[in-house]
């Protein structure tokens, strides 16, 4: 099963299903306006922290990231308590660097990269996402 095949014949044929379907197109048009955080993987540590500081206990007025986000969690699997030693998500791992865009390149044709702009543009241009353009390849006014 190659990608060009999935995205040009799984998606469209079965538009409905929620996995290949926009995110645009499974929320309502109305709830848009009250979405007011969106996160992206881009910036997962720093957009993570302003999350977790956004969420406070009526308790005792005690954010998420001072619980629990500023120490990250233990290797611990087993003491959900016991505290990590470095901020959730900001320890970098060499070993997570994939560079994504030259595999997608191993994936993609400047072609099926227009297809899945087009598919899922509803996304890509929803003001509330703000996404940035990634472009694998050159668009032309051809492509």
């Amino acid at each position: 099963l190659t990608s060009n095949f999935f995205l040009q014949n799984i998606t469209t044929a079965i538009p409905e299903n929620v996995h290949w379907m926009t995110i645009y197109d499974q929320i309502d048009a109305k709830w848009w306006p009250y979405i007011n955080y969106v996160g992206y993987m881009e910036n997962l540590s720093e957009h993570a922290e302003d999350f977790l500081r956004s969420i406070v206990s009526n308790i005792d007025g005690v954010s998420a990231w001072d619980r629990c986000g500023k120490t990250g969690w233990s290797s611990d699997e087993r003491d959900c308590e016991a505290e990590g030693t470095s901020p959730f998500l900001k320890k970098h791992d060499k070993r997570h660097e994939t560079d994504a865009h030259d595999k997608l390149r191993e994936y993609y044709t400047p072609e099926l990269e227009i297809f899945a702009e087009d598919r899922y543009a509803n996304d890509f241009d929803n003001p509330y996402f703000e996404f940035s353009s990634v472009e694998l390849f050159p668009h032309t006014q051809d492509t």
